[in-house]
């Protein structure tokens, strides 16, 4: 693991030298995660806002860092203790709650030479820009994500390994959840029960917010909520699935539809067609070959020559790794080329307003000769 740090460290010191970066503040972040392996601390329902959180991150320049700097409360043990077997973190910081951020931004930058250039995080704060123009009011800021989203697009060895393992435990979720699913359970209750098995089988927790949604003919939904609402399963009922969970710092992403008894033939043909739609488009994941806004149009045009497109609403998919959306995405503004090692969602649909949502979703890698799907549970009609 060292040497992995090491080289992306590297690598982006190297960028910071081609484009005469003098500094970087990457903030606490999913960035900083891939650069350094010291993870974000789960994310609060509401903000916390800690004393000093504009400066809860780390500078790195072309020769030294990562130094980080950690609020002292709620975040310097955690951040310590992450950094034990970390070698490569040059030193930590901490800021009391009785310390003024001027005089300690200013030592900071002080220490990185007074930066001209500062690479920042794309999702910097306002506040933390505000803070170092009032340091300096010659700094200029450079984005320095979008170096980093590069190099976080391709997976390493070690990274697909962490990535298929999620996708075997995600499969284990679901098939946990489907044992489960009684008549009368709401969306929220199913929601809650996938949440549970997550933890069960070992995971982190949830990457996002689980979301169920039942639809079906004569199945009014009871609320306006889009999903995890009071709408209880019956006969005819479809659920639509939508969740990941977290693995060692790297997240899943996974949908299947499920039938409250045998669909009839117009839902069964809804369900041929998304599934038809997904593996016409992992097969084309083939490396060099294939734009992301190519790939959307593979799916797409499965769903339109049969008649449903306007029923597909929404991009194919993203990318995914640390972060459960992630650049590039598939859809028609993006023209990245696919490269092996990249991954992406793979996720079309049909939702017909007021009848029917149906859906699937794989994590799938980019191989030079198509897609592999991470999670691999059964893409047929399932039926309960």
């Amino acid at each position: 693991m060292d040497s992995i740090y090491r080289t992306r460290m590297r690598r982006f010191r190297q960028w910071m030298v081609d484009e005469k970066i003098d500094a970087s503040f990457i903030m606490m972040s999913s960035d900083l995660q891939y650069l350094t392996g010291i993870r974000r601390q789960p994310h609060n329902p509401t903000d916390d806002d800690k004393h000093a959180d504009e400066l809860y991150g780390a500078f790195i320049s072309p020769e030294g860092g990562p130094l980080f700097v950690v609020p002292r409360m709620g975040a310097s043990s955690y951040v310590r203790k992450q950094a034990e077997d970390k070698p490569w973190i040059e030193d930590i910081e901490v800021v009391d709650d009785g310390d003024r951020l001027c005089p300690v931004a200013e030592d900071l930058l002080d220490r990185f030479g007074s930066p001209r250039r500062l690479g920042v995080s794309g999702r910097a704060w306002a506040r933390t820009l505000l803070l170092f123009q009032r340091v300096s009011d010659e700094i200029q800021f450079t984005d320095a994500s979008q170096k980093i989203a590069a190099m976080r697009a391709v997976k390493d060895a070690n990274e697909l390994c962490v990535m298929r393992e999620a996708g075997e435990m995600t499969d284990r979720v679901f098939a946990a959840v489907l044992k489960r699913l009684r008549l009368g359970m709401t969306e929220y209750d199913i929601a809650r029960e996938v949440d549970h098995q997550m933890i069960i089988c070992g995971a982190t927790g949830a990457s996002f917010h689980t979301g169920i949604t039942v639809t079906g003919d004569d199945i009014p939904r009871r609320d306006t909520q889009h999903r995890n609402g009071d709408t209880a399963l019956q006969p005819g009922a479809v659920i639509a699935f939508d969740f990941g969970l977290i693995w060692k710092g790297y997240v899943s992403d996974f949908g299947r539809t499920v039938f409250c008894g045998e669909p009839d033939e117009e839902f069964k043909r809804y369900h041929d067609v998304v599934m038809r739609a997904q593996a016409e488009a992992i097969e084309a994941m083939e490396s060099g070959q294939i734009t992301a806004a190519g790939l959307n149009r593979v799916a797409r045009s499965v769903i339109e020559g049969d008649g449903l497109g306007q029923y597909f609403t929404h991009r194919l998919g993203h990318g995914i790794g640390i972060d459960v959306h992630e650049p590039p995405f598939l859809y028609q503004l993006d023209e990245t080329t696919l490269q092996s090692g990249m991954c992406f969602t793979v996720e079309p649909s049909i939702r017909i307003p007021g009848r029917v949502a149906v859906r699937v979703e794989d994590v799938v890698q980019v191989t030079d000769s198509g897609g592999v799907p991470l999670s691999n549970f059964s893409r047929d009609y399932l039926v309960i």
